[in-house]
């Protein structure tokens, strides 16, 4: 073959060009590329490491003497093919035998830098041991072109690991910054349920509040002493509510405490008018619900029942630890619930915080038979030493 001119230059440098550039393209798109065509993850990755590590040789063949020899003497196809053939063997063999260490649970114990220097030092290893081989088939044999295949193969073992230990970079990277977004994502879904959970208590608070006061102004007329006990009894549950703003969950025990104190506020108002029973199961109590669930519904009861009717109302709490979970249930003998049952303000309140801190693990049942009653039923249990 004669002497090449300049143009051959030239136009081995922009192919050159154009193969570098071609395989760090690949190389910063590998997690897309191939994805809709090719459904298998094994295959997709073996065949954009293989056009990584094709691209980038050809980038850098006219320093590699085994390559410029073979193309001057047998020609660019017969060079071409040695390539391909080259590249193959180093992808079938030398990365899928690291990415099967890199599955080693060993491995992964390690720290990230060595974990990278194993894999970088397997791929020089496997690349030499399956290179070798090729040399002796496609090459002439002489110790100065065996120290160039040896040469070239420890390069190829390189730029696969390198190629490799990118690829788990840039994978590791996303990972990081995905996982960012997820915590902050989680941050801000903590924070906005707190402000809702806050929005509820003070809500709810205020409201009852509201009627209690107006009960202690009419005792206060007619008896002192009811008067100064409802007093007493209000600054107790609200002692409860302060002391527990932090919390977004109660224990059933506690919950049924403060609920028994509304009911007691109610009874030293209405006197024989009232009456309640509570009972829960023992091993029911310690378990955490949301807090200010169970006194809307005492006091819707209190409301439609004694207040609508002006008859006697019967109040029966019950709490019950099933199978299933928490079950919850509130009777009463007060005006069934209509069919089109629209929930007022305090029982909205009592979904919302469900919603928010048991979504998708509780339901709620209000049904007239064989009595008026609304039944809680919460799936996932809490001990109380999840409180928060």
């Amino acid at each position: 073959m004669k002497e090449p001119g300049f143009l051959f230059y030239v136009q081995m440098i922009a192919v050159c060009l154009l193969m570098a550039i071609a395989g760090l393209y690949v190389l910063g798109n590998f997690k897309t590329l191939f994805r809709r065509k090719i459904r298998n993850e094994l295959i997709r990755q073996n065949m954009v490491v293989w056009l990584v590590v094709f691209c980038l040789s050809i980038a850098i063949a006219p320093i590699n003497n085994e390559t410029l020899r073979l193309f001057f003497l047998k020609g660019p196809l017969y060079a071409l093919w040695v390539q391909i053939i080259g590249t193959t063997v180093n992808v079938m063999f030398v990365f899928n035998i690291v990415r099967l260490v890199t599955l080693n649970r060993s491995l992964k114990r390690l720290s990230s830098t060595k974990q990278r220097v194993i894999i970088l030092a397997t791929l020089i290893i496997t690349c030499v041991a399956f290179n070798l081989p090729l040399h002796f088939v496609f090459n002439d044999y002489s110790v100065k072109n065996l120290k160039y295949s040896a040469l070239w193969s420890v390069y190829l073992g390189s730029v696969t690991g390198l190629v490799y230990i990118m690829m788990s970079y840039l994978d590791a990277e996303k990972s990081r910054k995905l996982q960012e977004k997820e915590l902050e994502l989680s941050k801000m879904n903590e924070l906005k349920t707190k402000a809702e959970l806050d929005t509820l208590h003070s809500k709810v608070n205020p409201h009852f509040l509201y009627n209690a006061l107006n009960s202690i102004a009419d005792l206060s007329i007619t008896d002192g002493k009811k008067a100064r006990k409802m007093t007493i009894a209000l600054a107790d549950l609200f002692r409860y509510s302060i002391n527990y703003s932090h919390n977004n969950y109660s224990t059933v025990n506690e919950e049924v405490a403060m609920t028994e104190v509304y009911l007691q506020i109610e009874k030293i108002r209405f006197e024989d008018q009232l009456n309640y029973t509570i009972r829960v199961d023992e091993e029911a109590g310690h378990y955490l619900i949301p807090r200010f669930i169970l006194q809307p519904l005492a006091e819707n009861a209190v409301k439609h029942g004694l207040k609508i009717t002006g008859r006697m109302t019967e109040i029966k709490l019950e709490v019950k630890l099933e199978p299933t979970g928490l079950v919850l249930n509130l009777a009463d003998n007060g005006p069934a619930f209509p069919d089109d049952l629209i929930p007022g303000y305090g029982v909205k309140s009592v979904y919302d915080k469900l919603d928010l801190l048991f979504p998708g693990n509780y339901e709620i049942h209000f049904s007239n038979r064989p009595q008026k009653q609304v039944t809680i039923q919460i799936f996932k249990l809490m001990k109380n030493d999840h409180l928060v």
